[in-house]
């Protein structure tokens, strides 16, 4: 007999031969082959398996669930300044006039899980520096423990590729004095 048919199966489900195992299916949904076998052994995809053996899947019905329960969609947003930031929550309260430009694109410290961003520190409505990095809280406190003081702290979500770039923008833009180029003490080569 071809098809799963007899006491408790449907008549219109997949027949034995159509059945594929994990290393087929893999690529057709897009998921690991251990990502794959994992979720099986947990009994969360929907698989057979003949004889307890290895699961097999029917690829309608597995493609339906990993379209239904594992794939989220991302709608995008505005790039500022031809960027590609990542979208959080937009600061509440008003941004100083010079970050107007992007000011519904800017979130508000402190947070926990914070990407990589270009960030602004700001006493008042000056903007005292602009800095870059992919652990923001970690960076704050580096801030924190040199001495600096700030009112709060205004971050830009932006891929980690175009950190530099975005943060090198703002403080040719911007000036900050915190950001103003330090030369380094010339050293004697006397003993």
């Amino acid at each position: 007999m071809s098809t799963l048919d007899g006491p408790g199966f449907r008549q219109d489900g997949p027949s034995l031969g159509s059945l594929k195992t994990a290393e087929e299916v893999a690529k057709v949904v897009r998921l690991s082959l251990d990502r794959i076998l994992e979720l099986s052994r947990a009994e969360v995809l929907p698989h057979f398996r003949i004889d307890g053996g290895e699961p097999l899947f029917s690829v309608p019905t597995l493609k339906a669930y990993v379209r239904r329960y594992l794939t989220v969609e991302c709608e995008g947003a505005p790039l500022p300044l031809d960027l590609r930031p990542v979208v959080l929550k937009p600061v509440h309260t008003s941004a100083p006039l010079a970050l107007t430009m992007v000011q519904d694109r800017l979130c508000e410290c402190p947070a926990i899980d914070v990407p990589p961003c270009v960030y602004f520190l700001i006493d008042r409505e000056t903007i005292l520096y602009v800095g870059q990095s992919c652990n923001l809280p970690a960076r704050l406190v580096q801030h924190s423990q040199a001495g600096r003081q700030w009112e709060r702290a205004l971050f830009l979500p932006v891929p980690e590729s175009e950190l530099l770039q975005v943060e090198a923008h703002w403080i040719r833009a911007l000036k900050p004095s915190w950001n103003r180029c330090r030369t380094a003490k010339p050293q004697s080569n006397e003993p």
